[in-house]
């Protein structure tokens, strides 16, 4: 018996590394091919192999009581490896939650928004449970390991009904669209929650400026780090869609979900304007009509150029506005949700709300499916291009006049009187004496941005302009893009205390605490994505030196 357990357990581990090594040597290998299709074929035929796998938990939420999760609920939202286990949404992840009298084990449910098809070997995994009551530790367990995670309790209190929630800003300078954003989303009664990897110091000053204002949040948003790792594993970052653009939404969204009416995710430049309404909350609650069966409200995004001033005393909204041409070109919307209809999203809507199945009451006849509202009368204004104008181009560019809506060609897409009252409550705002003293230290002219986008452009953008875009082929991301340093301008980090968990199988837990803003003269940190030296063999895998 102990020669046979021996024999098993030899098998068991040196057939992981076997398979693991095989993986990266076939990887290796496969990039020198001449022949794509079949390094295609070789690939995705290794790739069907399972992975001992590392998972980076983003936040853990406890709700004592949840309008759509239910009592006693756990949401622990989480970056993982899908090739971890045959099939990766019927993976069992228990769930361990303590109080001061009882302990309760539980198998937790798992849904991505993300599809399995798709190329990205990293995607979101939201994982739920129901436990106990009043619960004070929180656990996951296999096969007898465990490893306590901390958690969140989620907003009880939201500073406004509607909640936007911002795309994680990366390497962000453009201040201008920042102050289109928050003064109109003010306006019409929306709360800012953004989420920040790096930006420009001064920038991020003005950010906090207006977070003391009470006009939007502001929330580290972390980058993918394992402290410890014991074997050849995956980079996660390079291989996640947009940088877990996905995991953070889903976060936002768990944050207010009991707290807010309405919630939206969008990107910095795209503007909502209402139409015949006078507030957000009175056009979202007018567009879904009561209808129980709407999922969530969708707007297209239309396409945009404006002009923008280098100078703080020269920033006007309503030149921006007067002064947009639209592109005739139109791009993926968002998605605007009665807080209750979503427990997790994905960059544009979720993919996961309108496949569930919904029932009436404790008898339980024929289900019925949400769907996804596409609205008709107005859609985003989206500042896909901006471009800088000095003081004399300015004057030479006239008033302007207000762009009609692109869905009507009738009515303007914002009245002149709300148009007037942003404007009047921009330039107040920029006459306070703290926003003043950012004034000469703030970006005049775009450096990141142009290197950034032609990253994207080369790496994705080009390809799907062309119609031959495909996510099966293609992992939707830009981490490797060679982002030179500006050393007139230092930068503002996100960072944490990384942790790492001990050896579980299938996978181990990594997480993190103390989450910070740190300062430097570099935008992208130069600490490894691992708590060890890596070495990378080829575009995407990691071995350890």
């Amino acid at each position: 018996m102990w020669f046979m357990n021996k024999t098993r357990y030899f098998l068991r581990r040196n057939l992981k590394a076997f398979l693991v090594f095989n993986f990266i040597a076939v990887i290796t290998v496969s990039q020198f091919s001449g022949s794509k299709q079949t390094e295609n074929i070789t690939i995705n035929n290794e790739l069907l192999y399972l992975q001992h796998t590392h998972t980076f938990i983003h936040s853990a939420y406890y709700y004592p009581d949840s309008k759509s999760l239910g009592k006693n609920a756990i949401a622990i939202v989480t970056t993982t490896n899908k090739r971890t286990v045959n099939e990766i949404l019927n993976m069992k992840i228990n769930i361990v939650a303590s109080n001061d009298t009882g302990i309760m084990k539980t198998e937790a449910t798992v849904t991505t928004e993300h599809r399995l098809e798709d190329r990205c070997d990293y995607l979101m995994l939201l994982a739920q449970a129901n436990t106990l009551d009043n619960m004070n530790v929180l656990e996951i367990e296999a096969d007898g390991v465990s490893l306590s995670i901390p958690y969140k309790i989620p907003k009880k209190v939201a500073p406004k009904p509607v909640v936007f929630c911002v795309a994680p800003q990366f390497a962000a300078e453009q201040w201008q669209t920042f102050l289109a954003q928050v003064h109109i989303s003010k306006f019409y009664g929306a709360h800012l929650q953004m989420y920040v990897v790096s930006m420009v110091e001064s920038y991020f000053q003005l950010l906090q400026e207006y977070e003391k204002l009470g006009y939007l949040s502001i929330e580290p948003w972390l980058t993918i780090k394992f402290s410890k790792v014991d074997e050849p594993v995956m980079e996660p970052n390079r291989n996640v869609e947009l940088r877990a653009q996905t995991a953070a939404h889903t976060d936002c969204l768990l944050m207010y979900k009991e707290a807010a009416e309405f919630i939206g995710s969008l990107d910095m430049d795209d503007l909502l304007i209402p139409v015949n309404s006078s507030s957000y909350y009175e056009m979202f609650e007018r567009d879904y009509n009561g209808n129980w069966r709407v999922s969530a409200l969708h707007y297209t995004k239309y396409d945009y150029e404006t002009i923008k001033s280098p100078h703080l005393d020269e920033t006007s909204i309503m030149a921006m506005v007067k002064q947009a041409r639209y592109l005739n070109t139109i791009d993926s919307g968002k998605s605007f949700v009665r807080s209750e209809r979503y427990n997790s999203t994905w960059a544009h809507w979720s993919r996961v709300a309108d496949s569930v199945p919904q029932f009436f009451g404790e008898i339980k006849p024929k289900p019925f499916y949400m769907y996804r509202k596409q609205m008709r009368n107005t859609g985003m204004f989206h500042f896909k291009r901006q471009i800088n104008k000095s003081r004399k181009e300015l004057a030479k560019l006239g008033e302007g006049t207000i762009p009609l809506n692109p869905r009507n060609n009738e009515s303007l897409i914002i009245s002149e009187e709300d148009l007037q009252a942003i404007e009047d409550d921009l330039q107040r705002h920029l006459a306070l004496p703290q926003i003043q003293k950012l004034a000469p230290h703030l970006p005049k002219d775009d450096f990141y941005m142009p290197i950034i986008l032609k990253c994207y452009t080369d790496a994705f953008y080009h390809i799907r302009d062309l119609g031959k875009f495909s996510q099966d082929e293609i992992c939707v991301n830009a981490y490797s893009c060679d982002i030179p340093q500006q050393h007139d301008y230092s930068c503002v980090h996100s960072d944490a205390m990384y942790h790492s968990g001990p050896r579980m199988d299938p996978i181990t837990y990594h997480y993190t605490t103390d989450s910070f803003f740190t300062k430097s003269w570099t935008l992208i940190a130069r600490n490894t994505l691992f708590g060890i030296r890596p070495v990378f063999n080829g575009s995407s895998q990691l071995t350890i030196a």
